[in-house]
């Protein structure tokens, strides 16, 4: 394939750039010739007419409109670096991904995330948020936590509750397949390949009362209403410790069960003494 040529002579103002590239006005387009001097864009402004960015197969992938949304992608993207979402500048190596600003709105919710598993057969695992988190490298002193997360109360006007973590498990309308269990708050084995932790613990209360509070519970567990209820069982098949729940007991029991070597007994009230009834 030969090369483009174009014949005539260069203009006669000192330059030496054909008549015929001189009448497109390129220097409009903001760079000063069709080989731009060092550091000068050869397009200075981006300008769609339609508002949209089309792939080699003709699909849009980016729409632009002057009102909310006024940006959508369509299909999977890639980002290499930081993302930022907000107007809050984001430090290098302080946060992979974040979200903030000031939202006037009602709720306001940072990340919002929502998943539907529709796997038509085999077996289905939906999450709506999976991940972990792995601290390596060689710091002086290291903390890893898998969530780290805190609720704040900042406002004059009154709140009906600061809660770190909200959990409801729910099945909708259209689930009418058995379930086998609802657990709120699962708390798998630990598995410890390396380092052993000299304590372990599966869950820790800390200090929840302090200078001015007027009533602190460590742990409360409502009544609840079901066929059997247990409201606490520590122990193996045959545990250690019952409560039972669901109503008050009879007036000569309680719902206390303890566990004596291999065998499970009933608080029983006798008169002004107590005893004991094998479960």
């Amino acid at each position: 394939m030969g090369r483009l040529k174009l014949f005539g002579e260069p203009e006669g103002d000192g330059t030496n750039d054909h008549s015929a590239l001189s009448n497109l006005g390129y220097a409009q387009s903001g760079h000063t010739g069709f080989v731009p001097s060092q550091g000068e864009a050869l397009i200075e402004i981006l300008r769609l007419t339609q508002n949209i960015i089309r792939d080699s197969e003709g699909t849009n992938r980016l729409t632009f409109a002057p009102t909310s949304p006024h940006i959508t992608l369509t299909g999977d993207a890639k980002v290499t670096g930081t993302g930022l979402f907000g107007p809050s500048p984001v430090a290098v190596g302080e946060a992979h991904l974040r979200t903030g600003g000031d939202l006037t709105g009602y709720p306001a919710v940072g990340l919002h995330c929502l998943v539907t598993g529709t796997r038509p057969s085999g077996t289905q695992l939906t999450a709506g948020v999976y991940g972990g988190a792995i601290g390596a490298g060689t710091p002086t002193a290291s903390f890893v936590y898998g969530l780290f997360f805190q609720a704040t109360h900042a406002t004059p006007s009154p709140c009906g509750g600061v809660v770190g973590v909200y959990v409801q498990p729910v099945s909708a309308a259209a689930g009418t397949g058995a379930v086998t269990q609802s657990v709120g708050v699962f708390l798998d084995a630990a598995a410890w390949g390396g380092s052993k932790p000299a304590t372990a613990k599966g869950v820790y209360v800390g200090q929840q009362g302090g200078a001015g509070v007027a009533t602190a519970y460590g742990l409360q567990i409502v009544d609840q209403t079901a066929t059997t209820v247990r409201l606490l069982e520590l122990g193996p098949a045959t545990p250690y410790l019952r409560l039972l729940g669901g109503g008050d007991p009879p007036a000569d029991k309680s719902n206390l069960y303890l566990k004596f070597g291999s065998t499970l007994y009933r608080v029983v009230k006798t008169g002004t003494s107590m005893t004991l009834e094998a479960a």
